[in-house]
């Protein structure tokens, strides 16, 4: 596996500023203190994992399946210049690893184009659609 480690946060930084200026998120101001604090919350929490492979990150962290007992692992962030999948399958394998029963993948509303490849891409590996999430402001 390509957990993270303390010596690259200022990169996993630096790809997380990219990443927040890219997303539905960049309305909001990227706060570098903030996300150094969930960096390396999810290094070193046993319920959090943070993967870095040189060109992308995905973090994420084991959540209760509230309704019925058990335990998915949630994703926070996935984002990489190249070689995502394999991220992906490193957070898969960390979860079945833990006892997960299952992993929780999120689409971000970028457009038709992307929603569609993306979609097709988690159904492929054995995904299926289950919620949507929605924001606002309060």
């Amino acid at each position: 596996m390509m957990q993270a480690c303390e010596s690259d946060i200022p990169a996993i930084l630096e790809l997380g500023e990219r990443f927040h200026a890219l997303s539905p998120w960049r309305d909001r101001l990227f706060n570098r203190d903030a996300t150094e604090k969930t960096v390396r919350t999810l290094i070193s929490a046993p319920t959090g994992a943070l993967f870095y492979n040189g060109y992308g990150i995905l973090g994420g962290m084991l959540s209760p399946i509230y309704f019925g007992g058990g335990t998915v692992a949630q994703e926070l962030f996935w984002f990489a210049d190249k070689n995502g999948r394999e991220l992906l399958d490193a957070f898969e394998g960390w979860a079945k690893e833990r006892g997960a029963d299952g992993v929780i993948m999120v689409n971000l509303a970028l457009g038709e184009r992307e929603d569609a490849v993306m979609n097709r891409m988690y159904e492929r590996r054995g995904y299926q659609l289950r919620e949507r999430h929605f924001y606002k402001e309060v």
